[in-house]
């Protein structure tokens, strides 16, 4: 019997395209706290978002032939997880939910409240496509390349991304500490 949690994601991936279900729990123990944590950051629900979990993975499961061990794993599932909590927020019709999807939850905890409220308000201002991959990057930890892969767009797209929210983000911040 094999020890499938000593392997890497692209073992896994050939194991669960043959399906293996000792390679899928694998993989499940693997990622569920991260998928977790990241559907919950963005639905405020913990009961829904077991539901969006079970979902993610159901969905991995019934698109196992068709995965690709060349390509990351990891940014199938958080692609798989994005696009379900968009849809989600899309469908129930609320444009203060969908923003919420994007905004910060935390700032460092060594910021001051105030300090706080004006790094939240000024990254609620930048542009949608700005603020998801900001967040995605500084706050979910993902790299570059696996938010490129998640969003559907080219890393140089990334790049430009992060560039305009640091420069709008300079500019906005510097603006409120001259007043």
């Amino acid at each position: 019997m094999q020890d499938f949690s000593e392997w890497s994601d692209r073992q896994l991936t050939i194991e669960i395209r043959k399906s293996s279900q000792r390679a899928f729990k694998a993989l499940y123990l693997r990622y569920f706290d991260a998928i977790y944590r990241y559907i919950a950051h963005r639905l405020y629900s913990g009961e829904d978002t077991q539901d969006f979990v079970q979902e993610v993975f159901t969905r991995l499961w019934q698109h196992r032939h068709d995965l690709d061990p060349k390509k990351s794993i990891k940014a199938y599932l958080y692609r798989v997880s994005y696009n379900l909590v968009i849809d989600h927020l899309r469908k129930r019709g609320s444009d203060k939910i969908f923003r919420e999807y994007i905004t910060l939850s935390n700032s460092s905890p060594e910021s001051t409240m105030d300090d706080r409220m004006t790094l939240k308000e000024a990254i609620n201002d930048l542009p949608e496509n700005v603020r998801l991959v900001f967040k995605m990057s500084r706050y979910d930890g993902l790299k570059y390349k696996e938010i490129a892969d998640i969003c559907q767009i080219s890393i140089k797209t990334v790049e430009s991304r992060m560039t305009q929210a640091f420069k709008l983000l300079r500019k906005e911040l510097a603006a409120s500490f001259v007043n």
